[in-house]
């Protein structure tokens, strides 16, 4: 049966936190600092070239920042004629092709370190994360299903050998081209799904797999440009109707549909720090209308103003906020 079938009182919410207070080094600094690839130090070197980062690791952010940077480069050369607005392009396509490099990096990684123990279930969470309960798991690791098999992978996830990164907002320049935006999460969700749905009935090295995958692609390209899609666009993307079905259902859905939000009285959050997904969960919180519970779980590392910004976030939607330590 499907985990959305099912009606829960309490609904988890699972970060990267989870897995580092369960032993695992999965943070994004041990993955940097124990891969040597050239992806890896593309990035960095765009990273230290920009001011305005400090930590180079920090990938989501900064391909937030530096996107949006080289965009507004671009339109230099509305005002320099002498401003190379091809040479600016080409950046941006290194820029994304080193980051597409760094999901299958992360993804390799996140694997061996995963199974390099067995993970060990502490009682304090068991309390909340057990087979009532329904996760939302941000992680690409399967560590929560130890606790609960209804678990559902926002971001992908390794058996899938598919994940995301990406920025949750950023305001987005009504002559941004796709290319510099395509690592908005909003965007990268709706890959996902496309490509789960079609996983599910042909094979990924299928032509018409393929097709249908470059489809996606091509449309979303020429949505989110001034030309938009018109008749003659429509005429040359590939698999057009199939693609356009799919995004016009998945766009229309709210998130999980068939999740009863009115049942949940209780959400745990174990290791998200929030930010990263922070417009994602007001939409799932605004739903929650009968909660009468937060739980906070903060490791040992965590200082109080960290913990204090997650209360502040969830205090609108309830006053009831809990603190365990684990």
């Amino acid at each position: 049966m499907s985990p959305l079938r099912k009606k829960y009182r309490t609904l988890a919410i699972i970060g990267n936190g989870f897995d580092l207070n369960h032993g695992y080094n999965t943070d994004y600094r041990k993955f940097a600092e124990s891969t040597v690839h050239p992806d890896l130090e593309k990035f960095r070197a765009y990273c230290e070239n920009e001011e305005s980062i400090t930590t180079w690791f920090s990938f989501e952010e900064n391909i937030r920042i530096l996107s949006e940077k080289l965009f507004r480069e671009s339109m230099t050369e509305a005002v320099r004629a002498d401003y190379d607005f091809d040479a600016n392009r080409k950046e941006v396509e290194g820029l994304n092709t080193a980051f597409q490099g760094i999901h299958t990096l992360l993804r390799e990684y996140l694997a061996r370190e995963t199974a390099s123990a067995p993970l060990v279930k502490k009682p304090c969470i068991e309390r909340y994360l057990n087979k009532n309960a329904i996760a939302i798991n941000f992680n690409y690791t399967k560590t929560a299903e130890e606790y609960t098999k209804n678990v559902i992978y926002v971001h992908g996830s390794l058996d899938e050998n598919d994940i995301l990164l990406g920025f949750d907002y950023r305001d987005i320049g009504c002559l941004e081209q796709f290319d510099d935006m395509r690592w908005s999460k909003d965007i990268c969700r709706e890959s996902l799904a496309f490509r789960r749905h079609f996983r599910k009935k042909l094979k990924t090295d299928s032509e018409k797999y393929k097709a249908l995958l470059s489809g996606l692609e091509e449309y979303q390209h020429w949505e989110n440009t001034g030309r938009g899609l018109d008749d003659e666009i429509i005429e040359s993307i590939k698999e057009y109707g199939t693609v356009h079905r799919f995004l016009k259902k998945y766009r229309a859905q709210q998130e999980f549909p068939g999740l009863c939000y009115k049942d949940i009285e209780t959400v745990a959050v174990l290791g998200h720090g929030i930010e990263a997904d922070k417009l994602y969960l007001q939409k799932l919180l605004q739903k929650c209308e009968r909660l009468k519970e937060v739980v906070i779980y903060r490791h040992g590392g965590e200082d109080d103003e960290t913990f204090n910004k997650k209360a502040d976030f969830f205090r609108p939607y309830c006053d009831n906020i809990i603190k365990i330590d684990y």
